[in-house]
């Protein structure tokens, strides 16, 4: 994992949750993330002072400890998701921060309502099951369908079959 490295801060103090994870690196950002590729967090600067702020902060931290790295299927980002929420409130009582269910509840929210649209039959609207990364199947009306592998894109779904 990155070294935490003064020149990344631009002369700002250290922040008191960042200042307990030394070993993680940490970028001043317009967002929260966790880049696994780059092993680094990137928090939201003017945010961080919130509670949401600090929730979210500590939510890419979670991602980070608990290695998530890759998924090889939605349902099973969503499955990282739901850990990595887990893990922040352990971290929340730790750090004195308020680990807002209603907050939790939206963003595990916007994660179940992209699996749904991708899942969703276009044809026949049942839910149906993922057969690779980027495509879905419907076991209904046997109706293939292809989305972005991308998940901060608005989901389309192109239909690549449809048996007649």
């Amino acid at each position: 994992m990155g070294a935490y490295t003064k020149s990344k801060w631009r002369g700002e103090q250290k922040l008191e949750i960042i200042a307990h994870f030394p070993q993680l690196s940490f970028v001043d950002s317009s967002y929260f993330a966790y880049d696994a590729s780059e092993d680094q967090i990137y928090y939201d600067g003017k945010r961080l002072p919130t509670s949401i702020g600090k929730l979210s902060l500590l939510h890419e931290i979670s991602h980070c400890l608990l290695g998530h790295f890759h998924y090889n299927s939605d349902i099973e980002l969503l499955m990282m998701e739901l850990a990595a929420w887990d893990k922040t409130r352990q971290l929340a009582a730790k750090h004195g921060v308020d680990a807002s269910e209603s907050y939790i509840r939206s963003c595990v929210t916007t994660y179940d309502n992209w699996l749904t649209k991708r899942a969703t039959c276009p044809v026949c609207q049942n839910f149906c099951l993922q057969h690779d990364e980027a495509e879905f199947r419907c076991f209904v009306c046997s109706a293939k369908w292809r989305v972005s592998k991308r998940t901060d894109t608005r989901v389309v779904r192109r239909l690549i079959q449809v048996e007649a």
